[in-house]
């Protein structure tokens, strides 16, 4: 279940589920009882609407119901609240914490990523038809989806200042080596990104105050 939303959910753009941390995101935040409806989380004050919460949910619903062939069970429903929701606070953390470090996304930045994007290809050029029956299916307009982007570029861009910064020194490969001759470089530094970054992004979202709303568990 996990490994299909990991693999596919890059398809309507949201940064992959889970992509830091290997569990749930249950542990973060109150509910939000009694707050608006149309609120799914709020995060230190900048509120995540319901409505994007469901768009992106509906679409990953449909998405592994197309690709299983098969009702989503309660349990595969849950997962799938969970894992959308945890993206959309994921994607709120990151842009933070990019605008805060001066990592910005210019018009045309977000204007390439569109326009390069397969989704939105016919015969290798950007077709706007492909572009609005996307959107009509997300049922998000061109400034809600564009916004929503905007601030995962900038969250990309901030993760990949991170990751350059992440080194195996010589010494630590031998050293690893010995447990496993057969470890690869690349590998090991691909294990320390991954770990570096997941120990980065808990302790930056344990210092945001992050709510969530119980009825975006609900449908």
């Amino acid at each position: 279940m996990m490994n299909f939303l990991r693999k596919h959910m890059r398809k309507i753009f949201i940064v992959t589920i889970l992509a830091f941390i290997g569990g749930t995101f249950m542990g973060f935040g109150a509910y939000l009882r009694g707050t608006s409806a149309d609120t799914a989380a709020v995060v230190d004050g900048h509120k995540i609407p319901m409505k994007l919460y469901r768009s992106l949910y509906n679409a990953s619903q449909t998405m592994y119901e197309e690709y299983s062939k098969a009702p989503l069970t309660e349990d595969q429903q849950k997962q799938i609240m969970a894992g959308t929701l945890q993206a959309v606070i994921q994607d709120e953390v990151l842009y933070l914490q990019a605008q805060k470090y001066g990592v910005l996304v210019s018009d045309s930045e977000l204007r390439s990523d569109l326009q390069s994007s397969a989704m939105f290809k016919s015969n290798n050029n950007f077709d706007i038809r492909l572009y609005y029956s996307f959107l009509n299916k997300m049922h998000m307009s061109p400034k809600e989806f564009e916004e929503m982007r905007r601030k995962q570029i900038a969250g990309e861009k901030l993760k990949a200042i991170l990751q350059s910064a992440i080194k195996v020194s010589e010494s630590e490969y031998l050293e690893a080596l010995e447990d496993n001759p057969k470890l690869l470089m690349d590998d090991m530094l691909k294990n320390k990104i991954n770990r570096v970054l997941s120990e980065w992004y808990m302790k930056t979202a344990r210092s945001y105050n992050i709510t969530t709303n119980e009825a975006a568990f609900k449908q």
